[in-house]
């Protein structure tokens, strides 16, 4: 084996600007995700108004601010770019990978921190969400604090530093519930709660709850306050329908069967997927640890509370993936030290398991089954090359002889999907999920006098984010912006398909119209004649000049 010296201390930072911070403006905003929490920070940013969240300048209470907040803050520092959208969630990864490191640096060692973060992040998992524009990566941010201000203070022996340590768990609590809401407060006492009792400590935390209870009272309080006396109907909204409907009804939004995380689990641990069963196997000697036993807790308890729950979406697990990688460091510094060969294993599973990916692409392609146009083969080579050269990298982690080496190794094989994957995307998705093609396309008909109308959200967010506007009406499916549409003031914002081609008629007397489908529109005689149709993939647009007399 060759002999590779590697500092994981100045490894890391390197490897968060490769796979985090390069990749963030190089692929177009994803729809509807993306576009969404972009447009709603920039019109914060524009209006001013930094209490009421507003999409295409509609009341939109799914979500509390404090993301919101992040992202507008990040687009004031970095302008209205695919960068600033997507860089509060590259730098909450890199704040709970950090919250980690004082975790084990204090309880475990520096060689385990460093370790736990490496794998941290690269869990395919964490990466991903992390480089995408989600609130998901900020809530995990406030609850790794959160979870690592507990156990500070929990071990702590002194009043004074456990006053300070749980109030730092109170505000962090607190801030995750400004991001996304009271789910926050469920997810620590889950977990603090069973691990007091397992300790035999359930008096400590009872004696401090109220302590930590009032500092997140108080830091959610300024805004709680701000935003009922700005709109009275948003706590209603938001407690009953954001949170009893959606995890408890039978018809819950995102319903899913019980077994719905494990293959997320399964593919959210890449790389390290292929080494889990060698790192479990070596933990059963050191449960013994207050803080194994922690994150232990800490990773199973939160899994099945949300694998009960009847809404799931697969972004709901990132706040367990710190603790398993706290299990997965300890577990693999043991195994490497007894020379298990599991870990071999696992190296040639993943270097054929890519390698055979590499391979089924380029079959796939060759036989036709890969939906690209003929301009579009150069992308199935490059898929193939991604794949192997992850491959490559789980072959060079057999070749080196430290942990360290093979670590590094592990954490660059999916360095090529990140920085290549934008490029590989095919024509049909990107005219279904990223409209800034097909917005290019058609800005030549947008002036700041055209009518802009929506066939769903998903294309007016699109409207909005790159042509600057919020004053999009919508004709077809209202979807999560039902609620704003109901308001007196903004209900005519709406239009029926059956009053269309009349609303074309009466705003063509002053403007020109323009009508963006997600959907080839499909209304018979309904439309007048269009002037202009323009058609990519799913995207449509109708454009119908001014008729000015």
């Amino acid at each position: 084996m060759r002999q590779v010296k590697i500092n994981l201390a100045t490894w890391l930072p390197l490897f968060f600007i490769l796979l985090y911070l390069l990749p963030l403006g190089l692929r177009d905003l994803w729809s509807p995700d993306e576009l969404r929490y972009a447009e709603i920070s920039r019109e914060m940013v524009a209006s001013g108004d930094w209490i009421v969240p507003r999409f295409n300048d509609l009341r939109y209470f799914e979500k509390p601010v404090m993301g919101y907040w992040m992202n507008a803050l990040s687009q004031l520092v970095f302008g209205e770019t695919n960068f600033a959208v997507r860089a509060a969630s590259a730098f909450s990864a890199l704040g709970a990978a950090f919250c980690l490191w004082m975790l084990l640096a204090r309880f475990a060692s520096r060689p385990t921190a460093w370790l736990s973060c490496a794998i941290y992040l690269s869990m395919f998992m964490v990466s991903g969400i992390g480089t995408y524009s989600v609130l998901d990566s900020m809530l995990n941010l406030w609850l790794t604090a959160s979870f690592t201000a507990f156990y500070f203070a929990i071990r702590s022996d002194s009043s004074r530093h456990r006053a300070k340590y749980y109030a730092l768990a109170g505000i962090y609590c607190g801030c995750a519930v400004l991001t996304k809401g009271f789910l926050a407060l469920a997810l620590p006492v889950l977990v603090v709660l069973p691990y007091m009792l397992w300790t035999k400590q359930l008096t400590v935390i009872l004696k401090w709850g109220w302590w930590v209870m009032l500092l997140a009272l108080l830091t959610c309080l300024p805004w709680a306050l701000a935003i009922h006396a700005a709109e009275p109907d948003y706590w209603h909204y938001f407690f009953w329908i954001e949170h009893i409907k959606r995890f408890s009804a039978e018809n819950a939004q995102h319903a899913a069967p019980l077994w719905y995380y494990l293959p997320f689990l399964a593919a959210g641990v890449l790389p390290w997927l292929f080494w889990s069963p060698s790192a479990l196997a070596h933990l059963k000697g050191q449960m013994h640890s207050p803080l194994l036993r922690y994150a232990l807790l800490w990773a199973l308890l939160p899994l099945l509370f949300f694998s009960l729950a009847k809404g799931k979406l697969a972004t709901y697990i990132l706040p367990i993936m710190a603790p398993i990688a706290i299990l997965f460091a300890h577990g693999i510094q043991q195994a490497f030290a007894k020379a298990c060969k599991g870990l071999r294993l696992g190296s040639w599973l993943n270097a054929g398991l890519f390698s055979l990916l590499a391979l089924t692409t380029l079959i796939l392609h060759f036989s036709g089954k890969l939906p690209l146009e003929a301009d579009e083969t150069y992308r199935a080579w490059l898929l193939s090359f991604i794949f192997a050269f992850w491959a490559a990298m789980a072959l060079v982690s057999l070749k080196v002889d430290s942990l360290n080496a093979k670590v590094a190794s592990y954490m660059l094989m999916p360095l090529g999907l990140f920085m290549l994957a934008w490029a590989t995307f095919p024509n049909i998705s990107i005219y279904s999920k990223m409209p800034a093609k097909f917005t290019q396309q058609i800005a030549h008909l947008v002036s700041p006098n055209t009518v802009l109308v929506a066939d769903y959200p998903d294309t007016m967010s699109a409207l909005n984010w790159y042509f600057k506007r919020q004053d999009v009406y919508l004709a077809g499916q209202k979807g999560e912006v039902s609620y704003g549409l109901s308001y007196p003031d903004a209900q005519h914002r709406y239009i029926e398909n059956s009053q269309l081609a009349e609303f074309i008629q009466q705003q063509q007397q002053t403007a020109p119209v323009l009508i963006f489908f997600r959907d080839k529109p499909d209304m018979g005689e309904q439309l007048p004649q269009t002037d202009q149709r323009i058609s990519r993939g799913r995207y449509t647009v109708l454009y119908y000049n001014a008729r000015q007399p």
